[in-house]
């Protein structure tokens, strides 16, 4: 009886809780389906580069669209259409990764024809859909497009070739430059094309080519000029001018005339640059002035032959002017004169009067104080006599080069900071932890009292904290728990230098190649806080060579030119610089027993090293490695307590090998375990060796590249292992953390026939330990305290193991969190974006040929395979397309589980990741509702059932 009981109430539970779970499950799906992190806690912003002049222009995707498109090709080689509207890219295309040469644009009948070296390739206009590719024997100097959409261009080597509409293939060729001759350009024709090359110091020809037979029509037309190189020819539009050394004047050449004659012009007095714009028989000569004037003349060819000028627009002085760009355009027949001044102004003329026809003020948002480099317009004149212009400008600093934005009507429409697309250099900037900043002075008040007078301290500071934040805090817990219960993130009002409570906010400071200064906050989307320069006075920039953070609050700079400057880190106020006696050949950044950090750098001229900041406090001896000062080998350099330097080593690798990369261990690097643990709960203990340098070197003659790991503080060298038929020419790859390095490199047998290897990327993982056996700490045993200088006879136990990558390997770089608990991902940045490689995965002990036994499927151990594929669930870039790729940064947050990651080279991007999933935070898909549901279903359950339960008891007791 008292069983069945028991039964029975255990049945009436059971149906209290179905109904429960039958009730969760009927919620509104909303509440169940939340949206996944992807795109939520990343960011990419997507940029283009420079602008490059004379291949950027409107024009319309086909003859149906009413809007016209932007169209240009980028100096990081990218060819793009931006939207006028927004500023949006409708679609991109990189054609090279790292460009040696300018781009060239120009636009035939529905599509755009690009080159770059040698490649030349068409692209529809609409979609930017590849139409066709051709790669050509020589690096191209300039293209053109006919009225029947065939590219004609001309090589380096002065031959001009004419390729199909349809297919891009070559259908004729010829040499038209003789001699030292140098190609210039081409002018296309209906009939005919006209090839412009440079006989310097002597003559500029003109050779033209009938399309009908490919013969040359008549003989080469040429004129006599003091021009050396092509690049003294300024080029605008349809017209071309150069300076007569010999007259002092301005030479203006209209193009397309049927007798090239060069018409002399003088030129203002203190003018220090001219631009030039031509259309059909309209041509603007645009002056900037020493004394900060500008102003255009406007010309018009009569008759082919001669230049009349028309009239010279109105004077304007200062920044506006100085800083200002002019345009020319076309619209409805009419030829439109754009002048666009540096705050916005926008004035336009037609080319009748030098009356303005249409002046549109600056707006009232200001323009960035910059150089507007250069522009494009589009005028449209409305029934009403009124006008509407746009102008697409490029801007330039001396700092930030190639920002991008759109005036329309004098306002700012939009804004592209295309700057951030040459950087060079980045650091982390932990921001401050309110809660610890605001008791800083109390807890050190608490140190320096009697145990009793401390505890009475901070009694009354907790009560006076409680007085203070108690309220508000009260007050905004509803709203917590309700945003907490809905899944939205709690929005926290923390700005400026205060962190957020997970410390997702990090603040990236980058340094451009022209020496601008940024931060972005990681954490709000790659959001711009402040911004400077590293240039200053009597001190060319030439490049940052270490950017670090000395102290909390503090960002310094030191450059290749020997200035070493410092900003407040989280507002960028300018806290001032210092120069170095000589110029930095090369840096290190160490960090002392403090945690603040210090750079060591060396002064190639003097050969002496110096540390910066020049106040720093060096506690403990550091040891650092440089380049010597031959670039043959490296040095290791020990820094004193009082600053003395001295070289303790030297590594120089073997005849015909050169030094191509070398790394060490990360600065914050923290290790949770001195050893693995193995599935028969045996112990391989992990060689740990903070000054674990790796270094990579090639043999160009031999095909071959070399990994060797050193001791930083003796140089002795740990392990060595050389790759065979490696292709020297692609660059190798490294990381290093804990006890391991992984690297990458492209073997090709066909660079070395005899020997045999799997053609493709290679990529390596390393692993050491104290010894090979299990238990074992090898030859120093349990010594508490051992040295580098030990090492000779306490060498590690390397494992490795290869794989074969799909894919080259640009960079890569190792999840970092505060205390290394989390399971570690090598990030590695791929044509397709960045994949996360889990650290198992690169496990060297993965059992070969075999399936793991019953210890190592305990550890997690699976069979070896050769190829690592790419799993599209591993890309934390997701279906993004990201350019340009070129470093990853990694940094912890305040969570275990999580690593912030920010990536650049041409675009942006950030996100954060959790390795070992985040175990220390609810995910977005947790049932918070659900979870209280049941929880409530289960006490209702429980108080209605218990006295149920209770008094079937008692009846059973009296029962028996």
């Amino acid at each position: 009886m008292r069983l069945r009981g028991l039964s029975s109430a255990s049945a009436l539970v059971s149906t209290l809780l179905l109904s429960a779970l039958l009730l969760v499950v009927h919620l509104p799906s909303s509440a169940a389906v939340l949206k996944d992190d992807a795109y939520e806690v990343d960011w990419h912003i997507p940029l283009i580069g420079l602008a490059l002049p004379g291949s950027t222009f409107f024009a319309h995707p086909s003859p149906e669209s009413k809007a016209s498109l932007i169209y240009t090709i980028t100096a990081r080689a990218i060819l793009a259409a931006l939207n006028p509207k927004d500023g949006e890219i409708v679609w991109r295309h990189q054609l090279v990764e790292d460009p040696q040469a300018a781009g060239r644009l120009t636009s035939g009948a529905g599509i755009v024809v690009a080159t770059i070296g040698k490649d030349v390739s068409a692209f529809e206009m609409s979609a930017g859909k590849l139409v066709w590719e051709n790669f050509l024997e020589k690096e191209v100097t300039d293209v053109k497009v006919t009225a029947s959409n065939n590219a004609v261009v001309l090589l380096e080597d002065g031959t001009v070739v004419f390729l199909e509409p349809q297919t891009g293939d070559v259908l004729w060729k010829r040499k038209v430059t003789t001699g030292e001759g140098l190609p210039h350009s081409l002018l296309v024709d209906e009939n005919s094309v006209t090839a412009v090359w440079l006989e310097p110091l002597q003559k500029l020809h003109f050779t033209q080519i009938n399309f009908a037979d490919w013969s040359v029509g008549g003989a080469t037309q040429s004129i006599d000029v003091s021009i050396m190189d092509p690049m003294e020819i300024i080029v605008g539009g349809q017209a071309m001018a150069w300076m007569d050394r010999n007259a002092g004047k301005l030479m203006l050449l209209p193009l397309g005339q049927k007798t090239p004659t060069p018409l002399p012009a003088d030129l203002p007095p203190q003018t220090f640059d001219i631009e030039l714009k031509a259309n059909g028989e309209h041509l603007v000569l645009y002056y900037r002035t020493q004394d900060h004037k500008s102003w255009a003349d406007v010309f018009r060819l009569v008759d082919g032959q001669k230049l009349e000028k028309l009239y010279q627009t109105e004077e304007r002085n200062g920044y506006e002017a100085i800083g200002g760009t002019i345009s020319l355009t076309s619209s409805a027949g009419k030829d439109y004169v754009v002048w666009t001044l540096g705050t916005g102004e926008t004035i336009v003329y037609d080319t009748k009067s030098a009356e303005a026809v249409a002046r549109f003020p600056a707006g009232e948002k200001p323009l960035p104080r910059s150089e507007l480099a250069n522009a494009i317009s589009e005028v449209i004149a409305k029934a009403d006599g009124t006008y509407s212009v746009r102008t697409f400008v490029t801007s330039s600093t001396p700092e930030f080069v190639g920002n991008q934005y759109l005036v329309r009507n004098g306002e700012a429409s939009w804004f592209r900071r295309e700057s951030l697309s040459f950087l060079e250099a980045s650091t982390w900037v932990e921001l401050l932890d309110p809660a610890t900043e605001e008791i800083v002075d109390e807890l050190d008040v608490e140190t320096h009292q009697s145990v009793g007078a401390a505890y009475i301290h901070r009694v009354t500071r907790h009560l006076n904290e409680l007085k203070t934040y108690g309220p508000a805090w009260a007050q905004a817990l509803p709203k917590r728990i309700m945003a907490a219960f809905l899944n939205k993130d709690i929005t926290e009002e923390r700005t400026g230098k205060w962190r957020d409570f997970f410390g997702f906010r990090k603040l990236a400071v980058v340094v451009t190649i022209n020496g601008g200064i940024m931060a972005l906050d990681v954490g709000r989307k790659g959001e711009m806080v402040w911004d400077g320069t590293l240039a200053v006075p009597n001190a060319p920039y030439e490049g940052v060579s270490s950017v670090f953070v000395p102290r909390k609050g503090v960002v310094g700079a030191l450059t290749n030119s020997g200035v070493y400057t410092e900003f407040d880190a989280f507002n960028g106020t300018f806290l001032g610089a210092q120069k170095l006696p000589a110029q930095v050949s090369s840096s290190t950044v160490a960090e002392t027993e403090k945690g603040e950090k210090i750079a060591v750098a060396h002064l190639s001229m003097l050969d002496r090293y110096v540390t910066v900041p020049p106040e720093a406090n060096v506690s403990r001896p550091i040891h650092i490695v440089v380049r010597s000062k031959d670039e043959t080998g490296l040095e290791g350099v020990l820094v004193s307590t009082s600053k003395t330097v001295e070289k303790t080593w030297t590594f120089t690798p073997p005849k015909d090998e050169k030094i191509t990369s070398f790394i060490s261990r990360p600065l914050h690097d923290p290790v949770a375990s001195i050893g693995k643990v193995l599935g028969d709960r045996s112990v391989l203990y992990k060689y740990l060796n903070q000054h674990l340098l790796a270094i990579t070197t090639v043999n160009e003659r031999l095909s071959t590249a070399s990994v060797y790991l050193i001791d930083s503080v003796s140089g002795t060298i740990l392990h060595t292992t050389t790759h065979t038929a490696v292709d020297t020419s692609i660059p190798i790859t490294l990381t290093v953390s804990e006890n391991w390095i992984v690297y990458s490199y492209f073997a090709d047998s066909d660079v070395a026939p005899t020997e045999d290897a799997a053609k493709g990327y290679h990529l390596v993982v390393s692993e050491l330990y104290e010894s090979e056996f299990k238990n074992d700490r090898g030859p120093l045993g349990n010594s508490n305290n051992a040295s580098s200088f030990d090492v000779a006879n306490a060498k590690p136990h390397v494992i490795s193991q290869s794989y074969m990558f799909p894919s080259r390997i640009t960079s890569f770089a190792v999840t970092s969190t505060k205390q290394g608990i989390t399971s570690r991902e090598v990030l590695a940045i791929t044509q397709n974006g960045i994949y996360a490689i889990p650290k198992r995965v690169l496990d060297p002990r993965r059992p070969v040929g075999r399936d793991p036994n019953e210890f190592e499927k305990e550890e997690g151990l699976f069979p070896y395979a050769p190829v690592i594929d790419i799993d599209p669930r591993s890309v934390i870039t997701h279906e993004r397309q990201v350019v340009g790729l070129k470093k990853v940064e990694t940094t912890p947050s305040q969570l275990e589980s999580t690593s912030l990651v920010f990536a650049y080279g041409v675009d942006l991007f950030g996100t954060r990741v959790s390795p070992s999933m985040q175990f220390d935070l609810l995910g977005r898909k947790f049932g918070k509702v659900q979870l209280v549901v049941t929880v409530v279903g289960l006490v209702v359950g429980a108080m209605v059932v218990a006295p149920m339960v209770r008094k079937r008891q008692i009846n059973a007791r009296w029962a028996n």
